[in-house]
C-alpha cells in the first residue's frame, strides 16, 4: 500500500512502545544494530513501558514493506535513522548514503514532528543539503559500550523534548476550547482511553463541538452503534486534556457557560 494512502486512511495518533529504526540492511552493519542500537533502545523506559526496536526487515506482519514502513513511522514513539555514509562515488569520490534510509527519513519528516525524528551518523563527510538543517548526532560506533550509552541518553532527551512540546500542545489546545467542547470533555472524561462513547442526543451544538474535537485530534471516530449513533474514543492528547482539564484550564468564576445539549 502506498504510504500516502496508508497514512490518510489508517494512521492514528497513538504510539506503540517502540522506536522505528531506518538503517542499511548490509551485513556489515548487523553488529551495529545488535550491539549498539537495539540494546540502547531497550535500555529506555518511557511512561512505564520498555521500548523496543522496530526494523522493517525484521517485520513478520505479512504486509508489504511500504505498509510496514508507513505503519512503523506513524506509530513509533520516535524514529531513529542511521544516515552514515555507506560508500564513495567511483567517479567523483563524493560520499553517498543509503537511498532507502533517506526515503524513510523524508517520510518521517513529512509526517512526524522534528522532535520525534533522530538522525545519527558516524562520519564527518559533507551532509546532504536538503536535510543539513535537521539536527543530527555524531556517534563513534567503534566504541560500542560508549556508543550504546550515548545513544540511550540521546533517546531519553529526545523523548523529554517531545513530551515537553506535547505539554505545550496541551495548553495550546486548552486555550482554544469552546464551552461546548469543554462540556463534552468533562462529560466523557470518566471513559478510559480504550473505551468508546457516543452522544444519545445529537443536537446541532453538540455535533459542532464533536466536529471541532475531531479536527483538533482529541477524539477519533470508531464506528456506529446499532441505533445509528457515531462512536468515538480518545486520542492521547484528548484523554490527557480531559483528565486534567481543571488543572490546565480552570473555570473562571462568574463567567456563565452554555449548554451543549438539553
Amino acid at each position: 500500500m502506498h504510504p500516502n494512502l496508508y497514512l490518510r486512511t489508517f494512521w492514528r495518533p497513538d504510539f506503540r512502545p517502540e522506536v522505528f529504526v531506518a538503517m542499511s540492511f548490509a551485513g556489515t552493519l548487523a553488529k551495529r544494530f545488535k550491539e549498539v542500537i537495539e540494546p540502547a533502545i531497550q535500555a529506555v523506559t518511557h511512561r512505564g513501558r520498555q521500548l523496543k526496536a522496530n526494523r522493517v526487515d525484521l517485520s513478520q506482519s505479512g504486509d508489504s514493506i511500504l505498509t510496514d514502513i508507513a505503519d512503523g513511522i506513524a506509530h513509533a514513539e520516535l524514529v531513529l535513522a542511521d544516515v552514515s555514509s555507506v560508500g564513495k562515488d567511483a567517479k567523483t569520490g563524493d560520499s553517498y548514503r543509503n537511498g532507502n534510509v533517506m526515503y524513510e527519513v523524508g517520510l518521517a519528516l513529512a509526517t512526524r514532528q522534528p522532535s520525534e525524528v533522530l538522525l545519527v551518523r558516524d562520519d564527518r563527510d559533507p551532509f546532504l543539503f536538503d536535510v543539513s538543517t535537521v539536527p543530527h548526532k555524531h556517534i563513534d560506533f567503534t566504541d560500542r559500550a560508549a556508543a550504546k550509552e550515548d545513544l540511550a541518553e540521546t533517546l531519553v532527551l529526545r523523548l523529554k523534548e517531545r513530551d515537553h512540546l506535547a505539554d505545550a500542545r496541551l495548553f495550546s489546545a486548552a486555550a482554544t476550547l469552546t464551552s461546548g467542547e469543554r462540556k463534552l470533555l468533562e462529560r466523557f472524561a470518566s471513559y478510559g482511553p480504550e473505551k468508546t462513547f457516543w452522544l444519545t442526543n445529537e443536537s446541532i451544538p453538540a455535533m459542532g463541538a464533536v466536529q471541532r474535537l475531531l479536527d483538533k485530534q482529541m477524539i477519533l471516530t470508531t464506528g456506529v452503534t446499532k441505533d445509528g449513533h457515531a462512536t468515538y474514543r480518545w486520542t492521547r492528547l484528548g484523554y490527557v486534556l480531559a483528565k486534567n482539564l481543571e488543572a490546565i484550564a480552570p473555570v473562571i468564576p462568574g463567567i456563565p457557560e452554555t449548554e451543549v445539549e438539553k
